[in-house]
């Protein structure tokens, strides 16, 4: 829980030391969340999805606005940390109520 209320901090005063959010930031943000979810489906490597997504993005708008927004792939990459972070802790959770239900590891 401590690591939660510290990853939200980091995010909140990122955020408010910008001037303002524009919406692209939010669906960037839930671009790599989605993507993540995918990534972890297919056990690939924690967060790369989002960060690999968000970079082929940027390219794409590099090589057709002449524009790299790098506030852009932070964001498509947060989304898929903060998904990755919650999957992890419900995967902890079910693994210790597995645990309890059967302290023996049988089956």
């Amino acid at each position: 829980m401590k690591k939660i209320l510290v990853l939200f901090a980091v995010v909140l005063v990122g955020c408010a030391s910008t001037q303002s959010i524009g919406t692209d930031k939010y669906y960037h943000f839930a671009a790599g969340a989605a993507t993540e979810v995918v990534g972890n489906k297919m056990d690939l490597t924690p967060t790369s999805a989002a960060f690999a997504i968000g970079f082929a993005k940027e390219l794409y708008d590099y090589a057709d606005y002449g524009k790299f927004d790098a506030k852009d792939l932070l964001a498509t990459w947060l989304g898929g940390v903060v998904v990755n972070y919650i999957i992890k802790i419900k995967n902890e959770r079910k693994n210790k109520k597995s645990n309890r239900q059967n302290p023996r590891g049988l089956e």
